[in-house]
């Protein structure tokens, strides 16, 4: 929380002790205008900063995609991945659903990133790349 937002907690407090005291409810709108500009302005920095970050080069956008993994800034191939990825991309191929694909991973015993089980979703994704 901002200066300016525990100040206004500080005389929001401070007035009456009724809910309905109309300045209480001016000062709490203001202090939730004032705390939405904070994440606006916190958003744009971040936004600012990973733009920066992609201009020079780096990956700056959130977890690397399956496959790949960012090292010192840079996307890198994953070695281990890189081999689910390719037979993601032979089932494809060959013709197999997304459904499909998941369950036959499943069945292989490949665990995805994260979670226990491969989603059509995901597989998804990595389709979407090739």
């Amino acid at each position: 929380m901002g200066r300016l937002a525990r100040w206004f907690v500080v005389v929001v407090n401070r007035q009456g002790r009724s809910p309905d005291d109309p300045m209480r409810t001016a000062m709490r709108q203001m202090m939730g205008v004032f705390a939405q500009l904070e994440r606006g302005m916190i958003a744009a920095r971040m936004r600012a900063g990973r733009r920066l970050k992609a201009e020079k080069g780096g990956f700056a956008y959130g977890s690397p995609p399956y496959g790949m993994r960012a090292v010192d800034g840079e996307l890198v191939p994953d070695p281990a991945e890189q081999v689910v990825v390719d037979r993601i991309r032979d089932l494809h191929t060959a013709g197999a659903s997304l459904r499909e694909i998941s369950r036959t991973l499943d069945a292989e015993g490949v665990s995805p990133r994260r979670g226990v089980r491969w989603q059509d979703r995901s597989v998804g994704r990595i389709v979407a790349r090739f």
